[in-house]
């Protein structure tokens, strides 16, 4: 194909795009590959992006030498070369290994920003290059009226309105339908289909694609086999986290059915008879049925055993559940309740933060609220801090929160949560409601004295929102001896 010819330049910018699209879909995948192990933070996303940013500027540089020195069909050649290698690469390597490596960094002493970095240097530096240089290259390829300017900058505006796609249709659209993992390997075939258009002949693209092809459905098949834990029966990643579904032995005989959250097990059912077991839901439940009111609030659903529990309560009326994420009421209900939700419990698919201050500007208040979205190996800060516990208290006569401290209270992230806590309520209690069978561990805390709690009256640094640390100080609990 004559590259004056417009064919010939709409598959150039068509290639651009596809360029632009991968590069932010990988960006997304590869911070929500992460969130199960680190959290969702800026430190996160930051980190990530300056790392990928230097890629892409390496690549610019270095493929804009490249083209300059080499003819048409090796430019081509090149392309099409890289845009496969970094397709596997991202396949085979960058998403699969990802949360091995970020643990395996952490549990090394590594802390949160240089672990997020090496391991985004070593698996996505190199693929991230590769593609870049698909810009400069595709720049010459279609200079051909002596205008370099003019041929970049229509290269690069592909290039980015490709980003500005990827970056909405990755979780907004693919994610919710197919799941991360399932999405990684879109990606990696839109590489292979770029790979292809840039080989010359139809017997060298067929190769090409039927390579891509082969290594996605082993790379799937070695996922399925490898990773797949006993007794699951069900996993899906979702948009904002790693939900599966494990039946597991409970002793004396039962079994039970817990679902878990990036990586912390949230609630859990006896499978035969479908009554909650995990102890901080049943200390909620108490805590409800010793004063019932007729509304009551949970924010973080988890598997709804609280919100199901609370609406069998006498005297209660009506049960709101919020959860960032819309598809746990359905994933709950379909595979660990089984059974659908009690008509009193409403579910908000909504931001925590956004679901109080809209609560708070109606009016609302609950005579109990309990606070659940502080599960698993990742942490919202953003929940944890002076600014959202104080809507909290606005609106509930009595707060109950589960988070995860380590058992003795010591680390610097359970001192500052609770100090938090403190400042917004006053007087607070807390309770270790696993007995000391874990650590970290279950810890209740609630604005009024329960049996069993101990008025804390430690020191710590209040979160706010304007300087919150709590995603650092939660990794160095969880992945660091303190």
């Amino acid at each position: 194909m004559n590259p004056q010819d417009t064919p010939f330049r709409l598959l150039a910018w068509a290639v651009a795009f596809a360029e632009g699209f991968s590069t932010l879909a990988v960006e997304v995948i590869a911070i929500r590959l992460a969130i199960p192990v680190v959290g969702s933070s800026m430190t996160l996303t930051g980190v990530l992006l300056a790392v990928i940013l230097l890629a892409l500027s390496a690549g610019y540089w270095h493929g804009g030498r490249l083209s300059s020195r080499w003819s048409r069909p090796r430019c081509r050649a090149a392309l099409s070369v890289n845009l496969l290698v970094a397709g596997g690469v991202y396949a085979a390597v960058s998403f699969a290994f990802e949360a091995r490596l970020l643990m395996g960094l952490l549990n090394a002493g590594l802390s949160l920003t240089p672990a997020i970095g090496v391991a985004a240097t070593l698996l996505f530096a190199v693929p991230v290059y590769l593609v870049a240089q698909s810009v400069p290259l595709l720049a010459e390829l279609t200079n051909d009226e002596g205008k370099a300017g003019m041929a970049s900058g229509r290269v690069l505006f592909c290039s980015t309105l490709g980003s500005v796609a990827g970056g909405i249709v990755t979780p907004v659209y693919l994610f919710p339908s197919f799941g991360v993992r399932v999405t990684g390997y879109v990606i990696c075939g839109l590489l292979f289909a770029a790979a292809a258009v840039w080989t010359g002949g139809i017997i060298q693209k067929g190769y090409i694609l039927a390579a891509g092809a082969l290594l996605l459905m082993l790379v799937s098949w070695a996922h399925l086999g490898l990773s797949a834990p006993a007794h699951q029966q069900f996993h899906f990643e979702s948009s904002y986290q790693a939900i599966r579904v494990v039946e597991e032995p409970a002793g004396k005989g039962r079994a039970e059915r817990a679902m878990y959250l990036n990586g912390g097990r949230a609630s859990a059912i006896f499978a035969d008879t479908g009554e909650t077991s995990v102890r901080y839901v049943l200390e909620a439940d108490r805590l409800l049925a010793a004063a019932p009111c007729a509304e009551v609030l949970a924010v973080g659903a988890a598997g709804f055993t609280f919100p199901r529990d609370a609406s069998t309560v006498p005297g209660v009326e009506r049960v709101d559940a919020v959860d960032v994420d819309p598809v746990v009421r359905e994933i709950a209900e379909r595979q660990f309740l089984r059974a659908p939700l009690p008509a009193k419990v409403r579910f908000f698919p909504l931001s925590a933060r956004y679901a109080l201050r809209r609560f708070r500007g109606q009016g609302a208040r609950y005579g109990f609220t309990l606070l659940d979205a502080y599960t698993g190996k990742a942490i919202p800060a953003e929940l944890l801090s002076r600014e959202f516990l104080a809507d909290v208290h606005i609106i509930s006569e009595r707060t109950a929160a589960n988070v995860i401290l380590d058992s003795g209270i010591k680390t610097e992230f359970a001192r500052n949560v609770l100090a938090t806590f403190r400042q917004v309520f006053g007087r607070i209690w807390t309770k270790d409601v696993d007995g000391g069978d874990s650590d970290p561990t279950n810890v209740m805390v609630t604005d009024w004295p329960i049996a069993g709690a101990a008025e804390w009256n430690g020191t710590g640094t209040v979160y706010q929102d304007d300087r919150n640390s709590a995603d650092r100080d939660h990794t160095r609990m969880i992945w660091s001896e303190e």
